[in-house]
């Protein structure tokens, strides 16, 4: 009788569940290379890049594959997502994560060499900056944020972005979480930078930024109106009655002349919204508030005819120009 003995390099290999690791340290882990390569032909382990494996049960969500390969890129290492990744990362920028993934390294580090799947940079980026978004080491925002600004399409775009960071999730729309950075934190950052790419762009950005800004077009308003060398207005404040209940609350707000200032985006062509907008307005009338309401035909020739629209509210509440035009 013959006894037949299993051939054991078609074994599974028991318990492999790893998160996305490079080779060398599954080597570590006690399995041999034989043993690696028995667990990718029974689907144990599955091959991100070269020298890259996770298990497939990492593998079930959209943009899973690329946070496996972030993980076993930077695991073991002193290396951070950054740059575009980390915007994508942090929901700071649009966009689908995936290669090139940019990494930064120290100084002193290792060289990422990667073609084609890495960008590298080098730098050392302080403690402070340094943050964990989805398990994955990476550069803070505030930092992040200076890092993009050479790549950004001037100064409307930089504060737009840096307007998006500093907006905390408002809960009476219905949105949950954090601001991604705060005031203090990007002058901090931009204060680290000095001699940094796109720093200037940077700071005069970060001094531009509002905390409160709801849209892109609210940002791009609220820059016209500064280079139109009109005071600054408040963004989205509550304007309340004596006994402190909340009135309004406008897009902008002179409030020392009490104009207050709404961009109507497409959503105020709803009916129901249209009512809400009318009863506003009387309530700011009744209040003593001149209402500007703007759409976005008055964009046109940077917002020149917004601006008129808008010193003629202030002009009929005593304000005065001083004749100066601000330079951004």
């Amino acid at each position: 009788m013959t006894t037949e003995h299993p051939d054991l390099r078609r074994r599974p290999v028991r318990d492999i569940s790893t998160r996305g690791s490079p080779r060398a340290t599954l080597l570590d882990a006690q399995l041999s290379s034989a043993e690696l390569r028995r667990a990718r032909g029974h689907g144990q382990l599955r091959r991100l890049a070269h020298g890259l494996y996770t298990s497939p049960d990492h593998l079930l969500e959209e943009d899973s594959a690329a946070l496996e390969t972030l993980h076993a890129l930077t695991s073991g290492s002193d290396r951070l997502v950054s740059h575009a990744t980390a915007a994508v990362l942090q929901d700071m920028r649009p966009g689908r994560l995936d290669a090139p993934f940019h990494l930064t390294s120290p100084r002193a580090g290792s060289r990422v060499r990667r073609p084609g799947l890495v960008v590298g940079h080098r730098t050392d980026v302080p403690e402070q900056f340094t943050t964990e978004t989805l398990g994955l080491p990476a550069t803070h925002p505030a930092w992040t944020f200076v890092d993009l600004c050479p790549q950004l399409n001037g100064l409307l775009d930089a504060v737009t972005l840096a307007d998006q960071m500093l907006r905390a999730p408002r809960p009476e729309f219905g949105e949950r979480g954090s601001q991604l950075t705060s005031p203090e934190q990007l002058e901090a950052a931009v204060a680290a930078r000095t001699a940094s790419p796109g720093v200037r762009l940077a700071r005069n950005a970060a001094h531009l930024a509002r905390e409160r800004v709801d849209s892109p077009r609210e940002t791009e308003l609220r820059l016209a109106i500064l280079r139109a060398g009109l005071p600054e207005p408040s963004v989205n404040i509550r304007v309340r009655d004596e006994q402190g209940r909340t009135l309004f609350q406008p897009d902008l707000a002179f409030e020392d002349l009490r104009v207050a200032v709404q961009y109507d985006g497409h959503h105020h062509s709803d009916p129901q919204q249209v009512e809400r907008d009318v009863a506003r307005a009387e309530i700011a009338m009744a209040h003593g508030w001149i209402e500007v309401r703007l759409t976005n035909r008055h964009r046109a020739a940077g917002w020149q005819a917004a601006i008129r629209k808008i010193v003629d509210a202030l002009r009929a509440h005593g304000w005065r120009p001083d004749g100066r035009i601000r330079r951004l």
